[in-house]
Parts: structure tokens; C-alpha cells; sequence
């Protein structure tokens, strides 16, 4: 049974879940104005099959991976610098332990949680910690996982916020800086280049289309990764004259993958319903295996890390931030 911590402040107030360590809701206080930002499935609180996978349950706006990716992916014959990186059996754990199984609230007050989550004896992480705080006088949240380890070695790792699609296409407006992007090897269409350099060109089916302005029209689910990202990112509904700020140690996460999902997800439990963008910092390889990312590929070898390296010494401490603005 997931378990709950209610943060209130002068500039909103968060709920955040023992599954996942999920933040399931976050209102912020912008101008005296409500605003809330982050995706929330439908069917959080509803569903409570085992086989289901823990984030999935309680999907919603921020949750980490680590190692972030899994197997059982697959790319197209256009791409066989990636092909052959693939084969890894399916893991059925897709961003790891963190995003299944129940934290530990540690403890917490009216302006900060923190919860805990222990490794089997077996994995490279021994503990992970997540530390949600709200900003004193702001409408902004802060984030800190700490990874604890058994000892030294490199893993994938990832930060997975979720912002809502607004019902009209094209009016979340998406601004960030990064060196060159890339479309998901498994949704790379034959004959379309996988390499853009602008948000507002991205290959798609034999045309372009403009992933600065979302969502798209025609509904549809596509994944990108930025690398090479510079400066925080910005958000802004131009229908709401509000928006967010997206900010993280881009030392460690030195990339971004787009996680365009427009109701494209059949069964259980998405069944169509799922609207949101995900706006994952990653030292991952897009979502593919740990071994891809800590391996050789064709992000890393152009000088992009895709994995953090642990150590025993000292734990690892990864920081990320979302903020509210009016325009």
C-alpha cells in the first residue's frame, strides 16, 4: 500500500508517494494564481494489480531510473551502428528499482521529504535516497537522489519529469540549447535521417515536424534525446501565460530525451488515455539496456557520457529543479 507526504508552503503545496517515490500532484502559487504543471494518469489511485509495474500504478510528474533503461529493444535496419549495440533480453523493470518498489519515508516537515529505498545484495547500488524540498518564498521544487555504492563501477541514470499536454497542438512552447539530436533508433523511419539540429526540424516519416511546439498534430508518440544540453529548459503554455523551468546538473546529465506521448499506449494501463510530455535528463543512452549506455554507442562516442560512475567513497548526488513563472 503506498504511503504519503503532503509538502504545503507559501507558494503551493505537493503530494509525494512511497510507490516510486512518485510526486503524484504539485500545485504551484504563481502571482496568487494556481498552476499546475505536471502530467497525473487517470487511473492514479485506481489501479492496484501486482502486475503492473510500480510506476505505472501512480504515474505522474517526477519520479528517477536508475539504471534507467532495459533490454528487448529493437532498431531499424537503417541503423545498424545501433542494431548491432541491441539484444539484451527485456528486463520488465524499465528505469529500475527506484520506479517499482516501495520507499521508506525517512521523515519529512511541511517544506521537505525525504524517502530511502535499499538494492537487493547483489547490485552495484547498495541505497538510494531522494530528498523533495519546496524553495522557501518560491514557487519551485528541488530535487536530490543520492546514489550509495557497493562499489565503484558505471551505471545509466536518468531524472523522468512529466509536464501535461495542454488540448490544443502546438501551444507548449519547449526552448533549450544542446549540441544535436537524435530520433529513437526504434522509431527512426527507413530512409529518414536520425540526426537534427533544431527542436523545430525533427525527422518523422519522411517529412519534418516541429517538436518546439507541442503537442503534435496528428496525435501522435515520438522520442527524441538532446545532447549535449546547455541551460535550463523552459516550458511555457502560451494559451495560460504560464510556465516552467526545468533545471539539472548537466555535468552528469549531459542530455535530454523527449518523451512525446499522445494516447498512444494501448493496454493495461494506459489504454489510450495517457497525455504528457516526459523531459528526462539522462547520462543514459535513450531507454536502451545499461550495458548499451556504459558500452560503446554512437552518443558517447562523440564525446556525450551516457552513465555515471559510482563510487563507495563518496555517494553520488544528482540535483534537479522545476520552477513556475508568469509570462
Amino acid at each position: 500500500m503506498s504511503l504519503s507526504h503532503k509538502l504545503r508552503w507559501s507558494h503551493g503545496e505537493a503530494t509525494i508517494l512511497s510507490t516510486a517515490a512518485m510526486l503524484a500532484d504539485a500545485t504551484f502559487l504563481v502571482g496568487g494564481k494556481p498552476f499546475k504543471p505536471f502530467a497525473r494518469a487517470p487511473w492514479l489511485g485506481t489501479v492496484d494489480d501486482p502486475a503492473i509495474v510500480g510506476h505505472l500504478r501512480v504515474l505522474a510528474g517526477d519520479f528517477v531510473g536508475l539504471p534507467f533503461g532495459t533490454g528487448g529493444r529493437t532498431a531499424g535496419p537503417n541503423l545498424p551502428e545501433w542494431g548491432k549495440l541491441l539484444g539484451q533480453a527485456a528486463t520488465g523493470t524499465i528505469h529500475g528499482p527506484v520506479a517499482h518498489r516501495e520507499w521508506t519515508i525517512v521523515g519529512g516537515d511541511d517544506e521537505s521529504v525525504t524517502l530511502s529505498l535499499d538494492y537487493d545484495p547483489d547490485s552495484v547500488v547498495r541505497k538510494v535516497e531522494r530528498v523533495i524540498t519546496a524553495r522557501r518564498d518560491a514557487p519551485a521544487l528541488d530535487f536530490v537522489m543520492r546514489i550509495f555504492a557497493r562499489h565503484k563501477a558505471p551505471i545509466s541514470a536518468g531524472l523522468h519529469p512529466n509536464f501535461r499536454m495542454p488540448d490544443n497542438p502546438g501551444r507548449l512552447e519547449l526552448k533549450l540549447d544542446f549540441d544535436f539530436g537524435l530520433t529513437h533508433p526504434g522509431q527512426t523511419a527507413e530512409g529518414d535521417p536520425q540526426e537534427f539540429a533544431s527542436l523545430s526540424s525533427v525527422p518523422k516519416d519522411g517529412a519534418r515536424v516541429d517538436m518546439s511546439h507541442i503537442p503534435l498534430s496528428p496525435r501522435t508518440d515520438k522520442n527524441v534525446q538532446l545532447c549535449g544540453a546547455r541551460g535550463p529548459l523552459t516550458g511555457t503554455y502560451l494559451d495560460e501565460g504560464m510556465g516552467f523551468e526545468l533545471d539539472w546538473d548537466h555535468d552528469l546529465l549531459p542530455t535530454l530525451m523527449i518523451w512525446h506521448t499522445d494516447g498512444g499506449i494501448k493496454g493495461e494501463p494506459w489504454n489510450g488515455q495517457f497525455r504528457a510530455v516526459g523531459l528526462e535528463p539522462l547520462a543514459s543512452a535513450f531507454d536502451l539496456h545499461t550495458d548499451v549506455s556504459t558500452g560503446p554507442n554512437p552518443i558517447n562516442q562523440r564525446g556525450i557520457k551516457t552513465w555515471v560512475d559510482l563510487d563507495p567513497a563518496k555517494p553520488l548526488e544528482i540535483r534537479h529543479s522545476v520552477r513556475a513563472f508568469a509570462v
